[in-house]
């Protein structure tokens, strides 16, 4: 079990002060205490808590496709010009490519605060369709 103490915490209820967060070996939040004095073995947090950001809708593959359709390439562009060079990519990439991707871009996601991910794709066929 791990106590973390932050004098700063965005709750349910609004900003409070000197908050011990108790988290247990997997790592899940199992108490929440404002106004409480610091433990001496409380892990400090150097500024303010806030909760983590889901991102409920990720297609992890596309991070590495940004700029092959941004654009314009004709006068006929459209969102089915667009999804045909998507298809086209999500097409050209290994597993091994897609971890890679997945990889860079949740590293990427953790450090702008995003602390979970809902990942869709396209990618459920053989590369030969």
């Amino acid at each position: 079990m791990t106590t973390i103490f932050a004098e700063t915490a965005l709750l349910p209820t609004g900003w409070a002060e000197n908050v011990l967060i108790g988290m247990d070996d997997d790592g899940w939040i199992t108490s929440v205490q404002p106004g409480s004095n610091a433990m001496r073995d409380a892990v400090h947090a150097s500024g303010p808590v806030l909760p983590g950001m889901p991102n409920t809708h990720s297609h992890a593959f596309q991070r590495a496709m940004a700029g092959l359709t941004e654009r314009v390439t004709g006068e006929k562009d459209s969102f089915w010009t667009w999804r045909d060079m998507m298809y086209r990519f999500a097409g050209s990439i290994t597993p091994d490519d897609l971890e890679a991707i997945a990889v860079r871009l949740y590293i990427e996601m953790l450090k702008a605060g995003y602390t979970n991910v809902a990942e869709f794709h396209y990618l459920h066929h053989q590369p030969d369709g």
